[in-house]
């Protein structure tokens, strides 16, 4: 298996946009080249065996990547061109997860929702702060000055991580339902991604403790954050992480991973 590259993220990404903007021929080949993406659900295979109202909990590093600023976008620009460039982009983010060894969980909005592990959780949080380095470096200089020769406005990205508890539980009735994950670390991605600006990957506690590394991690501006209930007040702080620093050790990752996931690597 060969090693997957910025480029190869920037292709995904304009030859998705390209097949939805237009012809038949290039949608074929879009299809050909990205089945193995298109004919997987998104999920976990570990919990997607549940029956409804069953529940299993992991310790996961959960990850949420997403586009900045798309709402106005949506409002200044043709409503189909700004649906086929956040669907191409996103196929992008699939991919990426995929390839590092993490898990596509589910899509919201114009962003993706994803998990790394069980399994080592050092490991789990090395790749999964690589694929979102990968993602928004493939972004900023590969499918940026792409989009830009075809007259395209830029896009920009961000992402959130934390590491903990995550229960997943089907939720639905047996004719419709669906894997829900469930949990602080999942929330607090999500809080963390929300806490990003463009270009940005923040990270919380759980995952900054599992990689001590005073270089790459900083303490945000406005960590930490406290949470009350009655009279016992706790704090949990958060980070932003310098992935630019980082980009220099990614290359080859995807190619020692051999199509296996994280969880399947340990450190000895």
């Amino acid at each position: 298996m060969g090693d997957y590259t910025t480029t190869d993220f920037g292709n995904t990404v304009l030859r998705d946009y390209r097949a939805r903007r237009g012809g038949v021929d290039v949608v074929k080949e879009t299809r050909q080249a990205s089945s193995a993406l298109e004919t997987k659900a998104l999920g976990h295979p570990h919990f997607e065996s549940l029956a409804v109202g069953e529940r299993r909990a992991a310790s996961i590093v959960a990850v949420f990547i997403d586009l900045t600023d798309f709402t106005g976008r949506s409002f200044w620009d043709d409503e189909t061109e700004v649906v086929d460039l956040a669907h191409a982009v996103l196929s992008g983010f699939v991919e990426t997860v995929v390839n590092f060894g993490g898990f596509p969980l589910g899509l919201r909005g114009d962003g993706l929702f994803a998990g790394f592990g069980p399994g080592d959780p050092q490991v789990a949080g090395v790749m999964a702060l690589s694929a979102c380095s990968f993602a928004l470096d493939a972004v900023e200089n590969v499918v940026n000055p792409r989009l830009e020769q075809l007259g395209i406005a830029r896009v920009q990205a961000r992402a959130g991580i934390d590491y903990g508890r995550v229960t997943f539980v089907r939720s639905g009735n047996q004719q419709h339902s669906e894997i829900n994950p469930l949990g602080f670390a999942a929330n607090f991605a999500a809080k963390c991604e929300k806490k990003a600006g463009s270009w940005e990957i923040v990270a919380g506690e759980g995952l900054a403790t599992l990689l001590p590394d005073a270089d790459t991690f900083v303490e945000h501006q406005d960590s930490p954050k406290t949470y009350q209930r009655d009279y016992q007040r706790k704090t949990y702080r958060f980070y932003d992480y310098r992935w630019r620093r980082t980009l220099r050790h990614i290359p080859g990752t995807v190619q020692q991973l051999n199509g296996h996931s994280s969880e399947s690597i340990a450190i000895s």
